[in-house]
């Protein structure tokens, strides 16, 4: 029995599920639609993402079984084969518990597990049977089908097994594999005695071992021996029943599917579905080869009855338009709601069965169409008509229907069916899972407000409503779902009890006919109007004392008036109006809403207009329009005020008013003649005084002629005598658009379009037929003496010499023939003739019965006849004596003369076509072979006609010997038909026939892929490929085609060139792509089209660039060619794909080693210049032309004057130059193979990276998606402006008030204060600055602290900070240049007070950047780093690791580790789930600690963290033993004088061990003995931890590991120190060659690279997310420029150097080493080191020298050198960028400063600022006044006086 309802993705929702809600509807069947189309509209609900949840099957093969939810909390648990899982109600995995597959055999009985088995054993899947509550023992029953069916007992809350019976007969409940097989039902009995199960199940043809229903005792005890026992069993009688053998003889596959169960009142009910017994041994057997018949039943047992005597079974089904719907599918059972209590006729509580019966009563495999019902029973009458049919039966009027277990022929009382009365509507059909039908467990949650629905391989959660999908009341309320209602003031559709207020009246409606409805009155006003009074009258509105506003769209707003259900509002004023004007329209529909004051939303809305009667320019279109439009005739305007028309009489309102022209009969006019045009009209007005009368406007040829007109009377009017001309003689008539216009350009409607029609007689017309077919109106005539066609009056010669239409002279004489086809046709005859020609008659019956072709008489076809022109006849039979013969025409009615016919200087010839073969002889049953069947005058006749057998096979085209048909898909299937030919009535006959054979196949392609352009080989393999001539093969991608050639080698194979990717250049990216459709056009067979099985990809193409920058690449020869560029080896899942390059130099190939990103092309022997192409796929490029110049060592003029002594020293010395030569270009050969495989090389370590880079990716992933909830650990603006202004000072005293004694406090605040106004006077400061500088004693540390306080006080003052700093910059630039140092080395080094205050300058305006945009990427690299680092050792002493990027911090030997998973508890809450974390298992104590915490505080701030010192690490073993695990003590081993750190393995700490972290212990069982020595060497070993983990420079921190003075014991962790001699070889080992650990390096770089590269990318380009470039940013550098413009440096190198000091080694550099500036984290040692080989990478990219690097170069360089030439054009685009945007203006800058001002006006104490910069004047007070009272500037401020005053207040005791 399958266990779905339906296979369907998808189900209905009908109002009448009453646990959903109250609807009102009858106990009756539903059919489910056949299809979406069926005619009730579906809507297909969008659930939004948060409502909708899913859970998938790990594994394809463990299909979901059964499901059932906790109603008390809502848990979800799921049977599934092989597993068991809890999930939680938005289904996230709680817990799984594992249920197979083991090890069993189904034949096994008992199963193996109680006894041995001869059965084979296999690995067998577990399948969930049966999955039950038990609420009162809080565990969960879960049945499998292994061992025929034993149950687990698993407590509810976490799954654990709490027992599972299996030693006795009755432990085995069901040897059914399926899931839908067994059912059960758990019956309480009060709180004394234990539960009962009733379970029944499907025997399967085992009814001696199973009963098919029987009841069992469910123990309190989960491992009791008595569980699952019968309730009651004695030697007769017990709580079960077992299907006879006997049914088995009649019925050999006899079996009761168990459907559905449920326990109602004292009564328990199963539904089940069992084939009918019918009348007699062999009626319905499965063995008589008949389908069996199936009936549905519902089975009834009393609760209390442990015999089962009460067990009673009665039909049950449904009837819906005299359709039996008999098979049940699937039940549910609920209480009745209100609405549908009443309709069914029972208490609102009461019991109803839903049931689903498809139609019929024969069980075929489940189609998509299948018809089925959804029927509704009441619990109460199903009981009733029980109790009727057993009542009958004790009167016995009948027997009960139990044919099965009684074996005999019992009539068959009455079943309990349903009648459909009426129709369920059904409201909406929702997608629930991706794939595969929907199985029968559903279950609601626990609040009633979601359905769980489940597939084979989802099981999916959506609401029960889903009322947000309806945007109007009317949807919402029309979509008929009893959940939704509208809720008017809020304008949503919603749950009542979401709607506020909702019991108030008209707030909420709940029927259509309440929605609110709004009318206004006026609807419309003219555009002209303004503020015109507006009554809006709604119905069904609540209460509005709130108050409402009128809205016109965006237009306006305003106060609405509320007077009971009316509102008043007024339309918009002037201003608002002229948006509504609309040029195309006359007027606009603007939506008119009503606003609700309290909700502010609008809740009710109408359409009004605004009409524009101005656009009319006509009086029809004026007056015929639906708005108060009037036209003023006299004025010649549209208006919607009459009074403003001048006359009375000019008003017109109806288009019968309106002055138009009436139609006219066609008004023809030959050219160049003259004629008055006469037009009959209405209503014309009489041009008033001052107005200008009538013309005529006709426009030919895009000309413009006005003619004057004369108004007759108000009904007509007549343009003038005028003649008319057209140019060309391609028209012979031409129609003419005629307006009649007054006063100038008043024009008269014409409603009819009235047209001139010019014509010229002679155009088109050339001989006396085509003239006399002219229209007779026209007037023309055959003038014969001309012989021209002409008007009457233009024809000189008398009337008699005229011939014209219907006149006395109409019929042409001479007809001529001019071309007959075909020439040749049949005898049989049936050929078409067509005969073109002149004069060949004005009507058919002149040339009918007198045409004849070689004498034979050729029957004319009307169809086909043009008069004068052409006739078209049908061939009668020729005699076998005609052969051929000329085409005879005679024009006329009677006897033929001879003017009037036409003979054909052609002859028509009768020939005998025949057909000789055809081929090819075969061809695919799907058609589409283009078959060519060769002959002789097989172009002979007109039509054609191919026959295969009954079949046409569509003509092509044909010749004399061959002709071409496309054959159609085979009717008859596989095997030879005849083909026939006919042409025309002739049937040609030979034995041809033609095979259909079976539609190739095609089984595999090879390789599959190839690159975007395409052109690869591929090689295909198939079946019956050699019948296909032109096979394609195709691919398909966003709707393009592409098709490319295949040749067939054998029947089996065939080789293909691959299609392009019809992807555009602009598209192609650096990614494979595949394509959306990829097969094969073997003529028409479909099945290869687009494979389903292939997984053919695109990878892009190779590119290549250029071998130099000009172009020309000079050469030695012999030299090989390189070839660059990327791609060039497809990245291919198998390894790199090969494909077929030719390298040509001129016209020569070249032998070539391929490489990813290089070619070496052995060039041939050759001299001069020769282009170089490359060619791959369909890919032609010229990387250029090499030059390749003759290196000959002597020329053979010095050869000549060589003396002839010296000639044999000579030979001697070329030979010896030649060898020496060829060595070294063998050599430079090697050393160019060598490099190849150096790529080779790093390609392959390249693949290693991306592997780990793929790993680190996706924990980067976790950590970045976790990092997503609680944001990057930012630090506020305070913290980090502190680090950086004063690094390594925690509590600066900017940040605190400022301390001086109380009785002090006064004066100092005064005198702060009034150095606060120095401080702020520019001649001031700039003159204490430039003294203080030019003091010996202020140092380096002196002037960054002066430089950044400073800032701290120029904090708020940011615009004065900047004029100061561009002085001071200004000055460092003119000293700099003075001095003639180099122009570059401007800003390398802090030695000003200016250089700090750049510095702080740019941390203070970067401080929004950092946060937005480039904080994000350098916190990844940073985590990258760290956890990159973390996956390997790394030594707690020395700080070196496995992996890193620096040399120095490198461990250079093998050290041996495994990766362990320990589980931690948390410290701070014991009963959370354990924290999986990985160490390893070479990682000291301290390190696991660090790495717990990392772990446990993963998205806390590092200062908010426990810390690892004050934290013990507690391994907690089992039996509730525990061990404190620590770096050192009694345990610790001492080799020597070297002791080693406790590492994980060192305590033997296995995988999966229980961790935890405890406050600090005091002492422990394992700690250190308190010796002295002990307890240095404990306190040193903290002091390096603290150290290790020191934010600063690793260099000046790296513990040196120095003998304790008093023991002279050296600790050690992985590495001994290598500076101490005296250690065993094998210890450190000497410093290893550079290739072996290099790579280690590069695997590092490799894994790194992304996130590098992105913060690079961020830092150099001019665009962020949306955010601008910092205005800081592009003000510095163009004032760099500026001052470089004014000293005339036009160095690109010195200005590139400037910006890069300025910001990137200034600001960036320190940023990037130092990330804890910026986030709250903990730097290790090793990170350190890492981030400044990075800050190197940066400072190197932003550099213009030239890197050269050799051997000893050092590795960071090394590492990076290939990718700093890329860095540095980032770094040139992104100034050169920056230098093309806008310059700042000074006001723009100086608003921008004092924004951030205001921002962080607060953040340090300026007081205690001042006072600092103060101590620097109380050192240099004497100075200081000197260089003030020296300066002019303050001497006339008095500024040394003012300092004095400061000093005096600063010093005064009081």
């Amino acid at each position: 029995m399958t266990s779905h309802a339906r296979t369907r993705t998808r189900f209905f929702l009908c109002c009448f599920l009453s646990t959903l809600g109250p609807l009102a509807t009858s106990n009756m069947g539903v059919r489910a639609p056949q299809s979406d189309g069926s005619g009730s509209q579906v809507i297909t609900a969008s659930l939004e993402e948060e409502e909708y949840a899913s859970f998938r099957t790990e594994n394809p093969e463990w299909t979901f079984n059964h499901l059932a939810v906790d109603y008390r909390n809502g848990n979800v648990y799921l049977g599934a084969v092989n597993r068991i899982y809890k999930l939680s109600p938005r289904l996230e995995l709680q817990v799984s518990h594992e249920t197979g597959p083991d090890e069993d055999n189904r034949k096994c009985y008992p199963p193996r597990i109680v006894q041995p088995c001869s059965e084979p054993l296999t690995l067998t899947n577990n399948v969930n049977k049966m999955l039950l509550m038990d609420y009162r023992e809080n565990r969960l029953l879960a049945c499998g089908s292994l061992y025929q069916g034993i149950c687990k007992l698993l407590r509810l809350d976490d799954l654990f097994k709490l027992g599972e019976p299996f030693h006795k007969k009755e432990h085995y409940l069901s040897g059914v594999n399926e899931s839908g097989s067994v059912f059960g039902v758990i019956v309480s009995y009060g709180n004394a005695s234990p539960d009962m199960l009733f379970v029944a199940t499907a025997v399967d043809g085992k009814p001696e071992y199973f009963p098919t229903i029987s009841s069992r005792k469910l123990a309190r005890n989960s491992e009791e021996d008595g569980m699952f026992a019968y309730v009651f069993h004695d030697e007769f009688v017990a709580s079960m029943i077992k299907i006879p053998s006997d049914t088995f003889t009649v019925i050999p596959d006899f079996d009761i599917y168990y459907i559905y169960g449920f326990a109602s009142g004292s009564f328990v009910y199963f539904l089940t579905l069992q084939p009918e017994m019918g009348g007699g041994p062999t009626t319905g057997s499965s063995s008589a080869g008949r389908e069996q018949v199936y009936t549905s039943k519902i089975v009834r047992l009393c609760k209390a009855d442990t015999a089962f005597n009460s067990y009673v079974e009665v039909p049950i089904g449904c009837v819906s338009g005299n359709v039996e719907y008999r098979l049940l599918e699937a039940a549910y059972l609920s209480k009745a709601g209100a609405n549908l209590a009443r309709s069914l006729d029972v208490a609102p509580d009461d019991d109803v069965l839903f049931a689903v019966f498809s139609k019929g009563q024969k069980r075929r495999p489940q189609q998509e169409s299948q018809d089925s019902a959804l029927c509704v029973f009441s619990l109460r009458k199903i009981n009733e008509r029980i109790k009727d049919r057993l009542q009958s039966c004790y009167k016995g009027e009948g027997t009960l229907d139990l044919a099965w277990l009684k074996v005999k022929d019992i009539p068959c009382s009455s079943a309990i069916r349903v009648d459909s009365s009426s129709r369920a509507l059904q409201y909406e059909t929702v997608q629930t899972v991706e794939s595969g039908p929907v199985l029968r467990d559903m279950a609601f949650s626990s609040d009633h407000h979601y359905l769980y629905v489940m597939s084979e391989n989802q099981l999916s959660r959506m609401p029960v409503e889903a009322c947000g999908q309806y945007s109007t009341c009317s949807e919402c309320l029309g979509s008929g779902d009893p959940h939704c209602g509208w809720c008017v003031l809020h304008n949503t559709c919603t749950r009542k009890e979401k709607c506020e207020r909702s019991s108030e009246p008209r707030r909420f409606a709940s029927d259509i006919k309440q929605c609110v409805r709004l009318s206004v009155h006026p609807s419309n006003i003219s555009v002209s109007q303004f503020s015109v009074t507006l009554v809006l009258e709604a119905h069904n509105v609540p209460e509005l004392s709130g108050g409402v506003n009128c809205t016109f769209e965006d237009l306006a707003e305003m106060n609405g008036l509320v007077e009971g259900n009316r509102i008043v509002c007024f339309s918009p004023a002037e201003k608002e109006m002229p948006r509504v004007v609309v040029d195309k329209s006359d007027h606009q529909i603007v939506q008119l809403y009503l606003k609700s004051k309290e909700t502010g939303l609008a809740f009710a809305n109408t359409s009004f207009v605004f009409y524009n009667c101005s656009v009319h320019k006509s009086c029809l279109s004026c007056v015929s329009s639906p708005y108060q439009c009037h036209w003023c005739k006299y004025r010649h305007d549209c208006t919607h005020d009459p009074r403003t028309c001048s006359f009375q009489e000019g008003r017109v309102k109806k288009p019968e008013e309106c002055p138009q022209l009436l139609p006219a009969e066609r008004i023809l006019v030959p050219v160049n003649v003259v004629k008055p045009i006469t037009l009959r009209a209405k209503k014309l007005p009489q041009p008033q005084s001052g107005q200008r009368g009538y013309e005529c406007l006709l426009t030919i040829q895009g000309n413009e002629h006005r003619v004057p007109a004369l108004r007759f009377n108000s009904s007509s009017v007549q343009c003038q005598n005028t003649s008319y001309f057209y140019d060309g003689m391609e028209m012979s008539s031409l129609p003419v658009e005629l307006t009649v216009i007054w006063n100038g350009d008043f024009s008269i409607d014409n409603p009819a379009h009235n047209k001139v029609h010019l014509y010229k007689c002679d155009a088109q017309r050339g001989s006396c037929g085509l003239c006399l077919k002219a229209d007779p109106l026209f007037g023309c005539v055959w003038c014969k003496g001309e012989n021209r066609c002409t008007l009457k009056q233009h024809c000189p010669h008398p009337e008699n010499q005229w011939l014209e239409h219907n006149g006395i002279n109409s019929k042409c004489m001479h007809p001529r023939i001019t071309q007959i086809t075909p020439l040749r046709g049949p005898r049989e005859g049936g050929t078409l003739v067509t005969i073109r020609g002149d004069n060949l008659g004005l009507e058919f019956h002149e040339i009918q019965g007198n045409v004849k072709v070689a004498e034979v008489e050729c029957t004319p076809i009307r169809e086909g006849y043009i008069p004068a022109e052409q006739i078209v006849c049908e061939m009668g039979r020729a005699e076998k004596s005609q052969y051929t013969g000329n085409v005879k025409v005679c024009v006329g009615v009677g006897e033929c003369w001879p003017e009037f016919t036409a003979k054909s200087s052609k002859y028509y010839y009768f020939v005998i076509p025949r057909i000789h073969s055809i081929k090819p002889s075969r061809g695919p049953v799907s058609g589409g072979t283009v078959v060519s069947i060769t002959g002789s005058h097989l172009d002979a006749g007109s039509n054609v006609s191919i026959m295969f057998k009954d079949q046409p096979c569509t003509f092509l085209k044909r010749d004399g010997l061959w002709l071409t048909c496309r054959t159609h898909a085979s009717l008859n299937g596989y095997g030879n038909v005849l083909v026939s030919v006919s042409i025309d009535k002739a049937q040609l006959q030979k034995d041809l026939r033609f095979e259909y054979v079976e539609d190739p196949t095609i089984t595999k392609i090879e390789p599959e892929w190839s690159i975007y352009s395409g052109h690869t080989r591929v090689t295909v393999t198939g079946t019956n490929l050699d019948i296909i001539q032109t096979p394609l093969i195709r691919a398909k991608y966003n709707n393009h085609e592409t098709l490319n050639l295949c040749q067939v080698l054998s029947p089996t194979s065939m080789q293909c060139q691959a299609p392009e990717l019809p992807i555009s250049l602009a598209q192609q990216q650096e990614a494979p792509e595949r394509p959306d459709e990829f097969g094969f056009k073997l003529d028409d067979v479909q099945a290869v089209m687009a494979l389903n099985n292939t997984n053919f990809i695109y990878y892009p193409n190779p590119e290549f660039e250029p071998l130099s920058t000009s172009g020309v690449l000079e050469l030695k020869p012999g030299s090989p060619i390189i070839l660059k560029g990327r791609n060039f080896l497809p990245p291919t899942s198998s390894g790199n794909g090969k494909m077929n390059y030719t390298v040509l130099i001129g016209e020569k190939p070249c032998m070539l080693t391929v490489s990813d990103s290089q070619l070496l092309c052995e060039s041939p022997n050759l001299t001069g210049r020769h282009k170089v192409l490359a060619r791959v796929g369909g890919i032609e490029f010229s990387p250029g032309v090499v030059h390749i110049t003759s290196d000959s060592p002597l020329s053979s003029t010095a050869i000549i004057g060589i003396a002839a002594a010296g000639a044999l020293l000579l030979l001697a010395i070329v030979m010896v130059l030649i060898a020496y030569k060829r060595k070294s270009r063998e050599s430079d050969l090697t050393l160019k193979r060598l490099q190849m495989q150096m790529d080779n090389l790093e390609s392959r370590v390249a693949l290693e990276c991306k592997e780990a880079f793929a790993e680190l990716q996706t924990d980067i992933h976790e950590l970045t998606s976790d990092l997503d909830g609680a944001g990057i650990p930012f630090l506020d603006y305070r913290t980090y402006t502190m680090r950086v202004l004063f690094p390594g000072i925690e509590e600066h005293p900017v940040l605190r008030d400022l301390e001086v004694p109380g009785y002090r406090q006064e004066q100092v605040e005064k005198g702060l204060k009034l150095f606060s106004q120095l401080i702020n006077n520019k001649v001031y400061l700039l003159c204490f600055i430039r003294t203080l500088e030019a003091q010996r004693g202020f140092s380096m540390r002196d002037r960054g602290n002066v430089a950044s306080l400073i800032m701290t006080v120029l904090q708020s003052k940011l615009e004065y900070a900047t004029d100061v700093l561009k002085h001071l910059l200004s000055d460092l630039i003119e000293r700099n240049l003075e001095s003639k140092n180099h122009p570059k080395l401007l800003l390398r080094r802090t030695e000003s007070v200016a250089e700090k205050m750049l510095t702080n300058w740019f941390t203070f305006l970067l401080y929004k950047f950092l946060k937005e945009c480039a904080g994000e990427p350098l916190f990844s690299l940073f985590c990258a780093i760290k956890q990159q680092m973390e996956k390997g050792p790394i030594d707690s002493i020395t700080g070196e690791a496995r992996y890193s990027l620096s040399e120095d911090k490198l461990i250079r030997q093998q050290i041996d580790y495994k990766t362990l998973v320990v589980n931690c508890i948390h410290p701070e809450n014991e009963k959370s789930p354990e924290i999986q974390v990985k160490a390893l298992n070479c990682d000291t104590i301290s390190q696991v600690k660090e790495k717990i915490l990392d772990a446990i505080y993963k998205n806390v701030p590092h200062s908010h963290r426990l810390k690892a010192s004050d934290m013990d690490l507690e391994w907690r073993q089992g039996r509730g033993q525990r061990v404190i695990l620590q770096d050192e003590d009694v345990t610790t081993k001492i080799e020597g004088d070297w002791k080693r750190l406790n590492m994980l393995a060192h305590y033997q700490v296995p995988d999966n061990a229980v961790m935890a972290l405890v406050p600090k212990q005091v002492t422990a069982y394992n700690s250190v003995n308190n010796s002295t020595v002990s307890r240095t060497s404990a306190s040193k070993y903290e002091n390096m931890i603290k150290y290790t983990g020191s934010p600063d420079s690793l260099r000046s921190r790296t513990p040196m590991i120095t003998p304790d003075l008093e023991s002279g014991i050296k600790v050690w962790h992985l590495v001994k120190n290598h500076e101490h001699g005296d250690q065993k070889e094998g210890d450190r080992g000497s410093k290893m060659v550079s290739e072996i650990y290099l790579t280690r390096l590069l695997a590092t770089k490799g894994t790194l690279q992304k996130f590098v590269d992105d913060l690079f990318e961020t830092i150099f380009s001019t665009a962020h997310r949306g955010s601008a470039l910092p205005l800081a940013i592009k003000y510095m550098f163009d004032f760099l420029d500026e001052q470089a413009d004014k000293h005339n440096i036009h160095d690109p190198h010195v200005r590139h150097t400037w910006k890069s000091n300025c910001l990137p080694l200034r600001f960036w550099v320190n940023v990037i080493k130092n990330p804890q500036f910026v986030f709250d984290i903990h730097k290790s040692s090793i990170t350190d080191a890492c981030l400044s080989v990075v800050a190197q990478t940066f400072m190197d990219s932003c550099s213009t020298s030239e890197h050269r690097l050799g051997k000893d170069s050092p590795s960071n360089k090394l590492l990076y050198a290939k990718d700093i030439p890329s860095y540095k054009s980032w770094v040139e685009r992104y100034y050169s960028d920056i230098s093309k945007m806008p310059a700042i203006s000074d006001q723009d800058m100086n608003a921008y400063l004092a924004e951030q001002s205001r921002m962080h006006m607060n953040e340090f104490n300026s007081m205690s600022s001042l006072s600092e910069i103060y101590s620097y004047v109380g050192k240099y007070t004497e100075e200081i006044v000197c260089a003030l009272e020296q300066d002019d500037a303050a001497r006339k401020q008095r500024l040394a006086f003012k300092l004095e005053q400061v000093v005096a207040f600063m010093t005064l005791e009081s």
